[in-house]
C-alpha cells in the first residue's frame, strides 16, 4: 500500500493533482480545501495517500492534511459511501462542521451536500455519531491541553458563542483563545466572558 508520495507538482486543478516522482507522475484525485492549499506548479510536495483497489483499476486519493484523511477513512466505514463520494463530502463541508453536524444530528445541514440525499445522511449520523463527538473534542481541546480548563467547559462554551451567532471556527478560536488565560480551570460563564472581551 501507498502511504504517501513526494514529488514535484506538475499539474493540478480543483479535483486531481500529478506529482512526478522517479520519472513517474502519479495522478491522484483530492478535495477542493486540499487544491486551495497546493503549492505552485513546479514546486516539491508531499500528498498522504489512501489507495483504492477495484477489479478494472487502482485509484489514488491524495491529502494534504492528517485531519482530512482520516475523516475520509471515517466516512468510508459508512455503508453506502465510496471514496469518491466520501471526497465530495470533504470539499463541500469542512471537517470541523461536517462532525459537529453529524454529532449534533444535524440532517438538514448534512442533506444540503451535493449527493448526499437523505438515507446516506441517516447512516453516517447512525453510524459515525459517536467518533464524531469523540472528534470534535480532540479538534477543540488539541491546542490547550497545557490548560486546566476541562474539555466538558470548553465544549459548552463552544456550543454557547455559536448560539449567539458565532460560526462554529469563530468560536473554537475565541473560547481556545480564552482558555489560555486561565491557569486554574474555568467556567463556562468565565470561559464565555474572557471570549467576548476580545
Amino acid at each position: 500500500m501507498i502511504a504517501y508520495i513526494k514529488g514535484i507538482l506538475t499539474e493540478k486543478n480543483p479535483t486531481t493533482a500529478i506529482i512526478e516522482t522517479g520519472g513517474v507522475g502519479y495522478n491522484l484525485f483530492i478535495s477542493l480545501p486540499t487544491y486551495e492549499k497546493l503549492p505552485s506548479v513546479g514546486d516539491e510536495l508531499k500528498l498522504s495517500v489512501y489507495q483504492h483497489v477495484r477489479e478494472d483499476a487502482l485509484l489514488l486519493f491524495g491529502f494534504l492534511s492528517e485531519q482530512e484523511k482520516r475523516a475520509f477513512l471515517d466516512l468510508l466505514t459508512v455503508s453506502g459511501i465510496g471514496p469518491k463520494l466520501a471526497l465530495n463530502i470533504l470539499s463541500s463541508s469542512n471537517v470541523n462542521d461536517l462532525y459537529y453536524n453529524i454529532a449534533n444530528e444535524n440532517q438538514a445541514a448534512l442533506t444540503r451536500i451535493q449527493g448526499l440525499g437523505k438515507k446516506t445522511a441517516q447512516r453516517l449520523i447512525i453510524e459515525l455519531k459517536d467518533k464524531a463527538a469523540n472528534r470534535i473534542g480532540t479538534i477543540a481541546t488539541g491546542s490547550v491541553e497545557t490548560t486546566a480548563v476541562s474539555r466538558d467547559e470548553i465544549q459548552a462554551a463552544i456550543l454557547a458563542l455559536e448560539s449567539l451567532g458565532y460560526s462554529r471556527s469563530e468560536a473554537q478560536e475565541s473560547i481556545l483563545k480564552a482558555a489560555r488565560v486561565f491557569k486554574q480551570g474555568a467556567s463556562v460563564e468565565e470561559l464565555l466572558k474572557e471570549a467576548l472581551k476580545g
